[in-house]
């Protein structure tokens, strides 16, 4: 969705770059590029902040010659950009980060069928990975303290069309709030890198079910 300009009314605003042609072939090439498991990994690692591939394979627990090929692919479709190399000991080292916050957006009448199987492909592994975590703390019984215990939620919501909107609207400002206060990048989480702090992820599905009301 296009945002406005801080100025309000009367600013124009600039092309929308999931309505161009060049926008929605770069979309797709992100989309197809993500659709791998370890690419996402890779994804959620270089979003913390800018790093090697040696450090990303350090931090991931993968060998290194394993991640090349995926970060080279990543910055093909322009979900990585390279922004500093350095000479140590006689070899280069490339420095990786975000391309953008924004990664594959299209709408919804430019969705091809081979686009959709991306997208099927990247939401089974954020969701394999989802409950790979929670059955991994639900086996750890120092993490099933009541106040501080992984939470599994499932809400139905019946609601009219026109309410859709708003409700996805709020759900992604709550997230938005959340990510600011304890995001990667945050002032709460550069405090608390002293060892105590714990990485946590947060999942969420917000879709109609199979189950058609009349």
């Amino acid at each position: 969705m296009p945002r406005e300009g801080a100025g309000g009314r009367g600013r124009k605003r600039g092309p929308d770059p999931a309505a161009t042609a060049a926008g929605r072939r770069r979309a797709t090439q992100q989309l197809r590029a993500l659709a791998h498991p370890l690419r996402l990994r890779l994804l959620e690692a270089f979003a913390q902040g800018r790093r090697t591939t040696m450090q990303a394979a350090a931090l991931l627990g993968e060998p290194p010659t394993r991640l090349y090929h995926h970060v080279n692919a990543l910055e093909r479709a322009g979900v990585l950009k390279l922004v500093d190399t350095r000479q140590v000991r006689g070899t280069t080292e490339k420095y990786f980060e975000l391309a953008s916050r924004r990664i594959g957006h299209l709408r919804g009448e430019h969705i091809t069928g081979a686009t959709r199987a991306s997208i099927g492909a990247i939401t089974a592994t954020l969701f394999d990975e989802a409950r790979a975590e929670l059955h991994a703390a639900m086996a750890d019984g120092k993490k099933l303290e009541p106040r501080t215990a992984p939470i599994a939620l499932r809400a139905l919501l019946t609601l009219p069309p026109s309410e859709v909107p708003r409700v996805r609207r709020r759900l992604l400002a709550m997230l938005k709030t959340i990510k600011n206060q304890y995001g990667s990048k945050s002032k709460k989480s550069s405090k608390a890198r002293d060892g105590s702090a714990l990485q946590w992820a947060l999942t969420l599905a917000f879709a109609p079910t199979l189950i058609r009301g009349k």
